[in-house]
């Protein structure tokens, strides 16, 4: 008698169950799919038009205009008027030489003590590309004091000048590229004169003195890196492993560039690159 009011519960369960869950025939599914066709037809004849006209040979192809880069360049250096602000360690000596007059041998040392030293961007600027070099215009200013004390022909003396130098020199860049989601710009040697104002205070007077300094711009410059507007991990989402409130889960996936290369045009540089995607 258990056993049959065991059956006849389960029976009633399983009953309840298949009359709650409507599933369409073949006929009603198809029915949908014939309704949604033309419209999905519509949609993969435009993709396919627009995916003809792509270029091929990778899987990642970027343009970057310079006109794009100057707005971003433009922003930086008009968002401060003290873009680098440098401290002056305790330098002794800062330079040292032996002389000898007569037989009487002295040394002339000058030694930095302190000081302060702070850089604007004024402008930096891409003008041109030609033959995957890029032409640029680079201009700062700076102003700041410098403690010093040494001595010169046997005599000692302390000075603090104020410091003032300026540039504004045309520089040039050449277009390289790893396997990674970088461009790289690389500073080609080139003299530039850096123009410098130095005033002493000497017995009351401010006595200017003017001196242009030569300056080797891969030694002004460092190499400029440039992203490709593609992150190097996506997330992607999947079914989660138990059931309950979270149905999706997410994984990252890490994507590794490789065959990447990089050309320039009349105003913009094309990135190519082909994508793995790796696992954690």
């Amino acid at each position: 008698m258990k056993n049959l009011l065991l059956s006849v519960i389960m029976i009633a369960v399983l009953t309840g169950c298949g009359s709650s869950i409507n599933t369409p025939s073949v006929k009603d599914s198809q029915a949908l799919i014939n309704a949604v066709k033309p419209q999905l037809d519509r949609l993969d004849t435009i993709i396919n038009t627009q995916t003809r006209q792509l270029p091929r040979g990778h899987d990642l192809i970027t343009s970057t205009r310079t006109s794009a880069a100057n707005a971003l360049l433009t922003a930086v250096a008009d968002r401060t008027t003290k873009d680098i602000h440098v401290d002056f360690l305790a330098t002794r000596p800062l330079w040292k030489e032996e002389k000898s007059v007569l037989g009487i041998g002295y040394t002339n040392v000058v030694n930095v003590d302190t000081g302060t030293l702070d850089i604007d961007l004024k402008k930096f600027l891409f003008t041109d590309i030609v033959n995957n070099t890029i032409y640029a215009q680079i201009e700062i200013e700076g102003s700041g004091a410098v403690k010093a004390s040494g001595s010169y022909t046997g005599v000692s003396a302390r000075v603090a000048p104020q410091v003032h130098f300026y540039l504004d020199e045309q520089v040039f860049f050449t277009v390289a590229t790893a396997d990674s989601d970088y461009i790289r710009l690389n500073p080609v040697p080139k003299t530039v004169k850096l123009k410098t104002k130095i005033t002493i205070d000497l017995l009351g007077w401010e006595v200017p003195y003017y001196k242009e300094i030569p300056l080797l711009t891969t030694d002004l410059i460092k190499p400029i890196l440039i992203p490709s507007a593609v992150t190097s991990e996506i997330v992607f989402p999947i079914p989660a492993a138990q059931y309950g409130a979270d149905r999706m889960a997410f994984v990252k996936r890490f994507l590794r560039f490789s065959r990447s290369t990089v050309k320039t045009t009349k105003n913009a540089v094309e990135y190519r690159s082909n994508i793995d995607f790796i696992k954690p």
